[in-house]
């Protein structure tokens, strides 16, 4: 068993060969998917599930098909978590990726709809972010009834 046959040092060879190839196929990949290179586990090994990071310049077309405003808003905002963003911004990465959005009222639809549901919190002024983000905000209702509870 010490002989190893020629086919066999032939195809080890050709693999090295395309694994070069392959590496350079996979980065670029990773590149336009961007997926983070070099997450690793505390071992050290490669980590299992790759995380992805999107900017709101690159969302691809099609990333919120099917999903409500409310529910599209909620992705957005878990790809780049405690960053708050505006109804505008929202609505330009929700137009880039191909999503229907009525042009006339899409800012006051989007507001009402954040505004009504409490997974949303209206930070800054004019931005939003998840509530969980704030979780020592209190809301305008639990003041009012802990004030009316005082008196």
């Amino acid at each position: 068993m010490s002989e190893t046959p020629k086919g066999v040092l032939e195809l080890l060879q050709q693999l090295r060969d395309e694994r070069d190839e392959l590496n350079v196929l996979i980065q670029a990949l990773e590149k336009r998917l961007g997926v983070v290179n070099g997450d690793l586990e505390q071992d050290g090994r490669q980590a299992k599930t790759p995380r992805v990071t999107v900017s709101l310049d690159s969302i691809p077309v099609g990333f919120f098909h099917n999903l409500s405003q409310a529910d599209a808003t909620e992705k957005l905002l878990r790809l780049h978590p405690g960053q708050p963003l505006k109804t505008g911004e929202i609505l330009d990465v929700f137009r880039k990726s191909g999503m229907s959005v009525n042009a006339k009222s899409a800012v006051q639809i989007l507001y009402t709809t954040l505004k009504r549901s409490p997974k949303f919190e209206r930070v800054a002024g004019k931005a939003w972010g998840l509530a969980e983000w704030y979780p020592n905000k209190r809301k305008k209702k639990e003041a009012e009834s802990d004030s009316e509870g005082e008196t």
